[in-house]
């Protein structure tokens, strides 16, 4: 005779393979993804080795073409300004896959005359920084670079979902915050005890750190674009939380979204300071949590500063 099967009992295997399925559906695609990342980012460290600069027209085409449709902003836990979250429409655009580069912006200086940032020796950046974000630029300047090689900064609306996709995720790569996956600004107390938090000599010492190719674990300074492969956000964008925090079109409104448009919204006003998104390589003014809540998609902050250590920019079209 045959055994009577317990229907409970099959359900529970049944949910377990299904289970491990899964699981192992998603470290392969996991691993696919990083693969993947690696090949795309392989050609441009040897490139940047050589200060080849023809990577900076590579650069230029290593972008992620985002589909229209719906995605969630803001946050309901977050601060004040980023409430209520909601679903948010905007048409397909592209974005740059990493932050602007030292050698694409030098190419824009010797085209244009315009100025370098404070920590260039001159009009070169560094040496061996070809791949690192520039920083140091006001907004005025980011977004006359996008201008010149056909794009725009992103609106505050793109850099998010470019950041969390359409499944509301609070960090580029889920919900769990990890402090390892970005160059953020977590450095060790002794550190710290050189310059208090939120002071001046705070403040100031970032620019001694830029010029720095090369940090030591644990010291301060910007990394090569796309360094944390696991920081890449459901599209393949890199460098969203940490290294540098970056422009976006849109003036900060010091408010909520409450009177936002739900389509394709614009942040025009009033004209104070231009919104930045992103955490960066350095900030003195907060220990982890304030890193971990500045590391979040959702996360709004604007710069005070025309030039400003912390803050770089990447560009975006509309196809």
């Amino acid at each position: 005779m045959f055994k009577r099967v317990d229907p409970l009992r099959v359900v529970i295997l049944l949910t377990g393979l299904l289970a491990i399925g899964i699981g192992g559906w998603w470290i392969w695609m996991r691993v696919r993804h990083l693969r993947l990342y690696e090949e795309q980012i392989q050609p441009i460290r040897q490139m940047a080795l050589s200060d080849d600069p023809g990577l900076a027209e590579v650069l230029d085409r290593s972008v992620v073409r985002i589909a229209a449709g719906d995605f969630l902003m803001g946050s309901n836990h977050g601060r004040e300004d980023e409430v209520p979250q909601r679903p948010i429409y905007l048409d397909a655009f592209e974005i740059d896959r990493f932050e602007v580069t030292n050698i694409q912006f030098q190419r824009y200086l010797l085209a244009t005359g315009d100025n370098p940032p404070p920590y260039w020796p001159g009009n070169g950046y560094p040496p061996g920084q070809a791949d690192y974000p520039v920083v140091g630029v006001s907004w005025d300047t980011a977004n006359a670079y996008c201008a010149w090689v056909g794009k725009r900064l992103p609106t505050e609306a793109e850099w998010e979902k470019a950041c969390r996709g359409t499944d509301g995720r609070v960090y580029p790569w889920g919900d769990i915050w990890q402090n390892n996956r970005g160059n953020v600004a977590l450095f060790p107390p002794t550190l710290l005890q050189r310059f208090p938090l939120g002071t001046e000599d705070g403040w100031q010492a970032a620019w001694q750190y830029l010029p720095v190719t090369q940090a030591g674990v644990g010291e301060p300074g910007l990394r090569p674009v796309g360094s944390y492969l696991d920081d890449a956000s459901p599209y393949g964008v890199m460098d969203l939380a940490g290294n540098a925090s970056e422009w976006v079109f849109d003036w900060y409104n010091w408010s909520d979204y409450s009177e936002m448009s739900t389509s394709n919204p614009i942040g025009l006003g009033p004209p104070w300071n231009h919104c930045v998104r992103g955490s960066s390589w350095y900030d003195p003014t907060g220990n982890e949590n304030w890193v971990q809540n500045a590391s979040r998609c959702s996360a709004r902050n604007s710069s005070h500063s025309s030039s400003d250590p912390q803050v770089g920019f990447r560009c975006a079209r509309t196809p």
